[in-house]
């Protein structure tokens, strides 16, 4: 494609690493196994069905293990339980240190007195990445970490 182009070194780096990006849209860390703690464990997003007018999020992807000395990925097949989010999920709106957001109630009820601003999670990831207040890896690590803790179990069985 480049072969009548003279291309300076530092160019040539630069489309070396385009070439060799790995074609999973990120790859992101999980603690490790509860029974393979030999092993570095991340969740890799192949793929993401996004629909706009439904407000329709499904995330694709698989857990992989790495032998922690090697660094070789391991062939074991993990759970994958549906991660969605759907127009009827809810995000709490976040400050710019990642805390939930607590306001006073209006009306206070029994003794809670404030709870945390909960906003619709389709469009608050799109006002996120659409403001620039979150990169594309930092929004997945986020909802990622919420998956993670509701489908705990489930991501550590053993097939």
């Amino acid at each position: 494609m480049n072969e009548q182009l003279e291309i300076p070194t530092q160019i040539q780096a630069l489309i070396n690493d385009i070439e060799n990006v790995e074609l999973n849209l990120a790859e992101l860390p999980l603690s490790e196994h509860p029974k393979l703690p030999q092993f570095d464990r991340s969740i890799r997003v192949l793929d993401i069905d996004a629909k706009s007018k439904q407000q329709f999020i499904c995330f694709n992807y698989e857990q992989v293990l790495k032998d922690k000395e090697t660094g070789e990925e391991i062939n074991i097949a993990l759970p994958a339980p549906e991660w969605v989010i759907y127009k009827e999920t809810w995000s709490y709106l976040r400050d710019n240190y990642g805390e939930p957001i607590e306001l006073p109630l209006a009306e206070p009820k029994n003794d809670m007195v404030v709870d945390k601003v909960k906003v619709p999670s389709y469009q608050y990831m799109l006002w996120m990445l659409k403001n620039k207040k979150v990169g594309f890896t930092e929004l997945l690590a986020s909802y990622l970490d919420e998956f993670v803790k509701t489908h705990k179990e489930q991501l550590d069985k053993l097939s």
